[in-house]
C-alpha cells in the first residue's frame, strides 16, 4: 500500500512551514527519532538533512543487511501553491550499495484557520528478491517518522 497520510494542525500553513524549515526543529525531530543529525542545511524554504538513523526494530529478515545505523538524506524544496505550500517528498538511503528511496509529495493547505498536511508517495528498494518486502517495511517506517513529527509539531505549535 502506498504512503497516504493526512493530519490537521490548528495553525496556518505559514506557521507550520516555518517549523518544517527551521534548523532547530529539524535537529529536534532527528533526536526524537533517535537519529543523529550529521548535517542540517536550510536556505529559505529549501532544506537538506543528513542523518545517521538507527536500525533497531527493523524486521529480522533485513537486519543482516544493515548495521546499527544507516545514512539517510532528506530533501525538501517548498514552493507556494494556492493557499498553502507543496514540496517533493525525497528521502534516500544507501544500504550495501542498494538504494532505498521514498518519493512523492507533501502539501500544506489552509483548512479554515488551520492547516491540512498531506503526504503521499511510495517506497522503492533496489534489491532483488527482498525488494518488495523491504518496501513494505520502509512504508511502515515512514508512518512512524510522520507520527513522531506530528507529535513534535503539535507541541511546538501549541
Amino acid at each position: 500500500m502506498a504512503i497516504d497520510t493526512t493530519t490537521e494542525y490548528a495553525a496556518p500553513p505559514d506557521a507550520v512551514l516555518a517549523l518544517l524549515t527551521a534548523e532547530d526543529f529539524l535537529r529536534e525531530r532527528a533526536t526524537a527519532l533517535g537519529a543523529q543529525a550529521q548535517e542540517v542545511t536550510v536556505d529559505g524554504h529549501r532544506s537538506t538533512v543528513r542523518l545517521a538513523a538507527p536500525t533497531a526494530g527493523i524486521p529480522p529478515v533485513f537486519a543482516r543487511f544493515v548495521g546499527s545505523s544507516v545514512a539517510v538524506v532528506e530533501r525538501a524544496d517548498w514552493v507556494a501553491d494556492g493557499d498553502g505550500y507543496r514540496s517533493p517528498l525525497d528521502v534516500r538511503a544507501e544500504v550495501f550499495g542498494r538504494t532505498v528511496q521514498v518519493t512523492g509529495e507533501r502539501r500544506l493547505t489552509a483548512a479554515g484557520p488551520g492547516t491540512r498536511s498531506t503526504v503521499t508517495g511510495d517506497a522503492r528498494v533496489d534489491a532483488p528478491l527482498i525488494g518488495r518486502q523491504a518496501e513494505g517495511a520502509v512504508r511502515e517506517l515512514v508512518g512512524v517518522v510522520l507520527k513522531r513529527e506530528d507529535e513534535l509539531l503539535r507541541r511546538r505549535l501549541s
